[in-house]
């Protein structure tokens, strides 16, 4: 088992030098089901952090996002820290570098 150098409180630490800036995040929805999302961390608090969303990226490959889906999604979503520890959410800050910010 390969043991992560992330911990939760370097995540928050982060995260919170990321509050009011804005981010491109990528998050496993499961069966591969990756969003990609681009926004701004709203709030940090003590087990989650906010961001509202900005814009949907969607995949040319995939069927397109309803624009009233699109209308329902574009809104403010809550992450646990631990999401990011364990890859399920990664962050970048903006703009995009080609290197992985933290939580991959």
């Amino acid at each position: 088992m390969r043991k992560s150098a992330l911990t939760i409180e370097s995540v928050k630490n982060k995260i919170d030098e990321l509050v009011g800036k804005n981010i491109f995040m990528q998050v496993c929805r499961g069966r591969k089901q990756i969003r990609r999302y681009r926004g701004v961390v709203e709030n940090a608090f003590p087990s989650v952090f906010v961001v509202r969303l900005t814009e949907i990226i969607q995949d040319p490959n995939k069927k397109p996002v309803s624009l009233r889906k699109i209308d329902e999604i574009l809104g403010a979503l809550s992450y646990s820290y631990s999401d990011v520890v364990c890859g399920e959410v990664v962050i970048n800050p903006e703009p995009m570098s080609a290197e992985v910010y933290y939580g991959a």
